[in-house]
């Protein structure tokens, strides 16, 4: 068995590809979305675009993270990670939490995330994980981030042409399946309805 944890803020073509990556590596892959309500997008709508989009995955399951997988109790620095100093961060309990509570109790052997070009904590957050979980008999899957165009699919990338553009644009919609792109639009609206 195998687990993801992650935020999806909002769910993008690359978290899409992750996923199908990790289910065809092992037996059962349960995602967890983060739950903590600090993002852009709230956890409800998060997880809700989640589970559409990987409705049509059997060996996959999507449930949230709990108060214990990346959350405000055991990595409060990753909320603040725009404004913290990456080098500072202790991101080994919330590892250390995952690898000897959480994955013996649900058979998970692997923890798969994607590599990281562009945000300093999660790329601590991956070299933490690459260290530690071994020690716990577990593997560290690290996937190449997708690309769209030659440019790397983020969350961060679909949240700035938001703000950008003021709505939904075409280039927007590349990066995000149509279940994103439907609630994006329904929620903002497209960029040309708001132009003059």
């Amino acid at each position: 068995m195998g687990a993801i944890v992650m935020n999806c803020n909002p769910l993008t073509n690359g978290h899409l590809a992750l996923i199908r990556h990790a289910a065809a590596h092992c037996g059962f892959l349960y995602v967890f979305v983060v739950e903590e309500d600090r993002s852009v997008f709230p956890f409800e709508d998060r997880i809700a675009l989640v589970r559409q989009g990987t409705a049509d995955m059997d060996n996959v399951r999507v449930c949230p993270s709990g108060k214990y997988m990346i959350s405000g109790l055991t990595f409060p620095t990753y909320f603040l990670k725009e404004t913290e100093d990456p080098s500072a961060l202790q991101s080994e309990l919330d590892v250390t939490l995952f690898a000897s509570r959480i994955a013996p109790a649900l058979g998970i052997r692997r923890r798969f995330a994607g590599q990281e070009p562009f945000d300093a904590v999660t790329r601590q957050y991956n070299e933490t994980m690459r260290r530690l979980l071994p020690a716990y008999g577990m593997e560290f899957c690290e996937f190449p981030r997708s690309c769209q165009e030659g440019t790397p699919i983020s969350a961060s990338r679909v949240r700035r042409l938001l703000e950008e553009n003021g709505g939904v644009t075409q280039e927007l919609l590349r990066l995000v399946p149509d279940c994103t792109g439907a609630y994006l639009t329904q929620r903002f609206g497209t960029a040309e309805e708001k132009r003059p």
